[in-house]
């Protein structure tokens, strides 16, 4: 352990008291200036980095850790228990500091079962079925308590493609995440860019508890994100499938919960578009899988890893790991400001921002279809 690293144990506990003092010694303050919205982003942040050092030594200790090698760019052992502290976080300070709604009752039972599930496969590694079936449990779960998509009239045969798309929207996003992070800070920047617009997006709209969850869930991953993504340096610690499943999943969540715009087309529009990199890249990677014969059933799909993802792909283009992290988070915060050009602007507006988010959607499948036409040459 280096002499950085053994400050960070000796003063872990600093933030995270911090954090828990806040709501008897700031909040008052704070919120009669008006500074709610950094009030909560920072609490989960201080709470979150306060936590990952103690995190960090669990791995260590329990050997919840990756090792160098195979398809692993990292030269030395990383503890893959980040994500625990993320989603400690982000439950603990809803409940903390906000009386968070009865449906998120839902998302936190929902978020355990993920979280368990996760846990598991870090530890000793779980068949991708069974992981499948505990994310459509969580799943049915949140759909049971409201969260679910409802632009289709309300009759039966509505009802149940309500249901399929909900189910295929959640564990997909779910999933989709979980496959980008494989670069240092890929995932969890991500994250913290759609969290962030999901934030935005709903302060505009007049959607407070989805604000607050939306800045709270920013924040945890925010005190995350330094230990991750370091300047020439290497991850100090890893989401694992825990931390990256609840990232997707709890982003899927939000954006069934939130209220994005005055049309039920815009509440389609919007969680689109700031989701529209995983999206794509898990469909045309498994799409590119089958046509290539890679994969010739759903359990080979379920089970098949390989480095064809888009982040893959623009290393492989001659990009530094942290410019492809930073050019994905780049290009979803374009797709970010366009979505708020669709929100308030009016038809003409949204017809360009569309018009630029399907440009930028044609040259994500360019750079990936081009790419692996190189490589096969």
């Amino acid at each position: 352990m280096s002499e950085r690293q053994r400050i960070f144990f000796r003063f872990l506990v600093l933030p995270f008291l911090f954090a828990m003092l806040m709501p008897y010694t700031l909040k008052n303050w704070m919120f009669a200036h008006s500074l709610e919205i950094p009030y909560y982003f920072i609490v989960s942040l201080l709470m979150s980095f306060g936590l990952i050092p103690l995190f960090y030594k669990l791995g260590i200790i329990m050997n919840i850790t990756d090792h160098p090698g195979g398809r692993r760019h990292h030269q030395r052992v990383t503890p893959r228990t980040g994500g625990i502290a993320i989603i400690i976080t982000f439950v603990a300070t809803l409940n903390i500091v906000t009386n968070p709604p009865a449906e998120f009752k839902a998302l936190f039972l929902a978020s355990f079962i993920i979280a368990s599930i996760g846990s598991l496969d870090d530890i000793r590694g779980l068949p991708a079925s069974l992981k499948l079936i505990g994310q459509i449990a969580a799943a049915v779960i949140l759909i049971t308590n409201g969260f679910y998509i409802s632009f289709i009239p309300d009759h039966l045969w509505g009802k149940i493609i309500s249901i399929t798309i909900s189910i295929l929207w959640i564990i997909g996003i779910t999933n989709a995440i979980n496959f980008l992070d494989g670069l240092d800070g890929l995932a969890s920047g991500l994250a913290i860019v759609i969290a962030f617009f999901y934030t935005v997006i709903s302060h505009a709209v007049g959607s407070k508890f989805m604000v607050i969850a939306s800045v709270i869930f920013m924040g945890s991953i925010c005190g995350f994100f330094p230990y991750n993504f370091r300047y020439r340096k290497r991850a100090l610690i890893f989401l694992g499938d825990t931390g990256s499943t609840f990232l997707g999943f709890t982003l899927a969540a939000l954006a069934i919960y939130g209220d994005w715009g005055v049309n039920k087309s815009v509440d389609l529009v919007i969680p689109l578009l700031l989701l529209t990199i995983p999206i794509t890249d898990t469909l045309l990677t498994n799409i590119m899988r089958i046509i290539k014969g890679k994969v010739k059933s759903i359990k080979g799909l379920l089970d098949y890893t390989g480095n064809d993802h888009l982040h893959h792909r623009l290393k492989n283009l001659g990009l530094r790991p942290k410019n492809v992290v930073l050019t994905i988070c780049l290009v979803t915060s374009v797709l970010g400001l366009l979505c708020l050009l669709i929100k308030s602007g009016d038809l003409y507006e949204s017809v360009i921002a569309l018009t630029i988010s399907a440009i930028i959607i044609f040259l994500m499948v360019y750079v990936m279809i081009n790419q692996e036409r190189i490589k096969n040459t």
